[in-house]
């Protein structure tokens, strides 16, 4: 089985489909309030923004995507794996907020991960490939052409 398409592309249709499944449990975690899914997505994240370990959504995009046989479409991924970063830290306040019983700001910053899981998975607008771009790709020394 093929881990990425390359060191430094993943497939676009995998990262939508994992997006989707990022909405699907963030909206059962708000409505359950159950802090086990926080951790789930907080070990997710890391393992999709940190490390080249495949993460559990990662796998299951994969077999989604083979099961309807889906094109592969290779894509940059720094900036995806910045956005996973951010989503990382959206799961942690999450968790962080719902473990000090702070509801309505778990249900703010949930739905602001909403919206930016979403947009990715049904519009395929990443927010934080975005940020990337205005925030750390200008940083970035690149060698001389």
């Amino acid at each position: 089985m093929k881990k990425s398409i390359s060191k430094n592309h993943v497939n676009e249709k995998i990262v939508r489909i994992v997006a989707g499944q990022v909405v699907l449990i963030t909206i059962l975690l708000l409505l359950t309030e159950w802090r086990i899914l926080a951790y789930f997505l907080i070990i997710d994240f890391a393992l999709r923004a940190f490390t080249t370990i495949p993460s559990l959504l990662a796998l299951n995009a994969k077999g989604i995507s083979r099961t309807f046989n889906l094109t592969p479409k290779p894509i940059f991924a720094p900036p995806k794996k910045f956005a996973a970063a951010i989503g990382f830290l959206f799961t942690v306040t999450i968790a962080v907020l719902l473990y000090m019983g702070l509801i309505t700001g778990a249900y703010v910053v949930g739905g602001i991960l909403i919206f930016c899981a979403a947009l990715e998975a049904f519009l395929n607008i990443c927010i934080g490939c975005y940020v990337f771009n205005w925030l750390v790709a200008p940083f970035i020394k690149t060698r001389g052409v």
